[in-house]
């Protein structure tokens, strides 16, 4: 069988897309990212130009079997659908052919980047039968079984939990800005987020205190067809943080997500750029209330000298 690779056409595309998510985060051992949120986020930051991105993979008969997009830094996301895993060595060798370029440090040379969880063992195989090398350079992925989490939120006097308003939009968006990475957004990216199909508003949280003020935040994305949901983006303000904001905030979205019905909660951290022993603040976080690690989603690197 033969992957042909075309450029991203039409919304028909990006649901196709979607759908094959959905298929592949029906198997628990196969919730990798891109997850629908996942996605949607990307598309929302990114624009046009992210969609403009995307090498859609096709098998003969036109059916769409998979994506891959360059990300930060130019290294390369590849998602296939959950039966075509074994064509990843053809979409690999494509992606060495048109994403090789200079060294991201301080080596001579030409080289290719991909992200792959090291629990992904079909693709870690291929990686290593190519020739890459594990980087340090990962993102953490948890999860949450919302079936034994039962911690109740408990704020300190004068804050509270509520879905976004239209008045508090662009104080949201001001803290993301301080706590977003590489992706910090503005307001007509959040218009793009909140237009996006897994969108929820009422699963967009806020932590305001008394004088109505935006202090945290915290976007869950539902997959209504699995049962399941991830939160992205998550934080606090800098101004107020290390005053258990951060963690009664999951604790309420826990709360929020088991009343609806929701199995299992996920969330990942990305810019983890070795593998320190010491937990940054998210990561103090998010093991206090209780995530398990799903996998770590390293950067494989291969050179051409």
């Amino acid at each position: 069988m033969t992957v042909q690779f075309r450029r991203y056409r039409d919304e028909s595309d990006y649901m196709t897309l979607r759908k094959l998510i959905t298929q592949k985060f029906a198997d628990p051992n196969r919730r990798f990212y891109p997850s629908l949120g996942d996605f949607d986020y990307n598309r929302a930051f990114g624009g046009d130009k992210f969609l403009q991105s995307l090498t859609i993979c096709e098998i003969e008969d036109g059916m769409i079997i998979g994506a891959i997009w360059p990300g930060h830094y130019r290294i390369i996301y590849i998602f296939t659908g959950p039966e075509y895993f074994y064509l990843e060595d053809e979409i690999i060798a494509w992606v060495e052919r048109h994403y090789c370029g200079r060294s991201l440090e301080d080596r001579s040379g030409l080289e290719v980047y991909i992200w792959s969880y090291i629990e992904d063992h079909p693709r870690v195989e291929t990686l290593k039968a190519r020739g890459y090398e594990q980087h340090t350079w990962y993102m953490y992925s948890g999860v949450m079984d919302l079936e034994t989490a039962n911690q109740e939120p408990h704020f300190p006097e004068g804050f509270k939990v509520r879905p976004i308003e239209t008045d508090t939009m662009e104080q949201k968006v001001m803290i993301m800005n301080g706590s977003a990475g590489l992706t910090a957004p503005d307001m007509d990216i959040y218009r793009r987020l909140m237009s996006c199909p897994t969108y929820n508003q009422d699963l967009d949280l806020v932590i305001i205190d008394e004088a109505n003020t935006v202090v945290g935040f915290a976007n869950i994305w539902h997959d209504n067809e699995n049962n399941i949901a991830i939160i992205e983006p998550f934080g606090t303000a800098s101004t107020h943080r290390r005053r258990g904001l951060a963690t009664n905030l999951l604790f309420e979205c826990m709360r929020r997500l088991k009343e609806i019905g929701v199995s299992m909660l996920y969330i990942n951290h990305g810019g983890m750029w070795t593998l320190d022993p010491e937990p940054d603040d998210a990561m103090r976080v998010y093991k206090r209330v209780g995530f398990q690690e799903l996998g770590k989603m390293f950067v494989w690197c291969k050179s051409f000298s």
